[in-house]
């Protein structure tokens, strides 16, 4: 087996053929072991353009980056609307394959090695937002908002508008509530203040 590191940089000899003549250099960024073993990374720079690669049995992470911008390789793909022609990651007991793989997809990549990077920042933007909202939803999860999202409709099916406003108060994320659950609360809190009345 290669040494992550001697792999890396075969590979990267593989990929120097598409970025090479735009300007790109490969810089080894490290090595090390970790709890999945030996792995090397690096990234083919120009200016504020990054190219990151993540290799340990085989070429793993692949992310284009662009300032503070980034997106996976799937997610600036399928924004390209070449998905279904990508060769990356597939599968092969190769170590080297992966290269070869990417480099085919990166003749699809012009936005990001010629061009002016937009369909990358419009990746990138639609990544990051679906990377918060996930984590949102996972927050939310935890805390116990999901269940006490549930309670509430079961309170309100109910007709215990009363305890829905007191559920309501302990939600850690309200600004995580659908529409038709603000409206649902807000119909509690106006039908348990005529029930006072």
């Amino acid at each position: 087996m290669i040494p992550p590191k001697d792999a890396l940089l075969q590979g990267v000899q593989i990929l120097e053929s598409c970025l090479d003549s735009h300007g790109f250099q490969f810089y080894l960024r490290g090595e090390g072991k970790g709890s999945g073993g030996p792995f090397a990374w690096g990234e083919f720079l120009r200016g504020d353009r990054r190219l990151e690669l993540h290799f340990r049995s085989a070429l793993g992470l692949v992310s284009y980056r662009i300032g503070e911008q980034s997106a996976s390789h799937e997610a600036y793909m399928r924004e390209l609307g070449v998905w279904a022609q990508c060769k990356y990651p597939g599968f092969s007991q190769d170590p080297l394959a992966g290269f070869e793989h990417l480099a085919h997809d990166l003749e699809l990549a012009e936005d990001f090695v010629a061009g002016s990077a937009e369909v990358l920042r419009r990746a990138a933007i639609k990544e990051a937002a679906k990377s918060s909202e996930d984590s949102a939803r996972l927050m939310a999860a935890y805390v116990g908002d999901v269940q006490k999202i549930e309670q509430l409709r079961a309170l309100f099916r109910e007709g215990r508008f009363g305890d829905v406003v007191t559920v309501a108060a302990q939600l850690k994320f309200p600004s995580r509530l659908t529409a038709s659950e603000q409206k649902m609360i807000q119909l509690a809190r106006e039908k348990a203040k005529a029930q006072k009345a």
